[in-house]
């Protein structure tokens, strides 16, 4: 949970995976998966790390590339909005927002094991264990994923045998946005009472909450 405060004091409080939380949790259950007990991260490499990472050395060598980027969506831009709380003194003001968010999630298998090791990733998404982990952080696989896709590579006058395999993942996010107890509450109100002239009040006073 993530929380932001805005200029005018109020408060968004998020429930949206990081991009480093995300790739966590995937290159664990990747791991798995895989057999690869403890989570071994030179054999499940996250892409794009700030520090660079070599490539694979040698075609005998498994490893798997994984990589977890955000997709446009129709459904993402639907947000369910409800309202809570009365801007008093003690209770205050918040509006919720839930929607979706898309990831794709892609794993570049390499080596000569390769298609196999994506055959069992792939079985694995059918499994209980797999969804409990993900749902658990409120993500939920968009059923009926591609077969993985056997590509071989060529590199440096060499094929590498290559494997590639892509689900999609629906995140449930919920965001809070919280206003101070006081925000828009009604703390004290003017009374005015006529007799005959409005212009000529006949008595003039401020009643205050306690």
């Amino acid at each position: 949970m993530t929380s932001t405060t805005y200029p005018d004091g109020s408060t968004l409080a998020s429930s949206a995976l990081t991009l480093s939380q995300i790739n966590n949790l995937m290159q664990s259950i990747t791991s798995g998966a895989l057999g690869v007990n403890p989570p071994d991260p030179a054999q499940v490499r996250v892409d794009f790390p700030v520090e660079g990472q070599p490539f694979v050395q040698r075609p005998s060598d498994d490893v798997c590339f994984l990589a977890c980027v955000t997709e446009d969506e129709p459904y993402s831009r639907v947000r369910d909005q409800s309202p809570g709380g009365v801007g008093s003194v003690v209770d205050p003001v918040t509006q919720t927002w839930v929607y979706t968010r898309n990831w794709r999630v892609a794993w570049t298998f390499y080596g000569p094991n390769s298609l196999d090791r994506a055959r069992q990733l792939h079985s694995a998404t059918f499994m209980d264990w797999f969804n409990n982990q993900l749902s658990s952080s409120n993500l939920y696989p968009v059923e009926d994923p591609p077969e993985p896709t056997r590509t071989p590579e060529q590199f440096n006058a060499q094929w590498w045998e290559r494997c590639d395999f892509k689900i999609d993942l629906y995140e449930q996010i919920t965001e809070t946005l919280t206003w101070p107890a006081d925000a828009g509450a009604v703390t004290s109100v003017e009374v005015r009472l006529y007799d005959g002239s409005p212009a000529d009040p006949v008595a003039d006073f401020t009643v205050t909450k306690q």
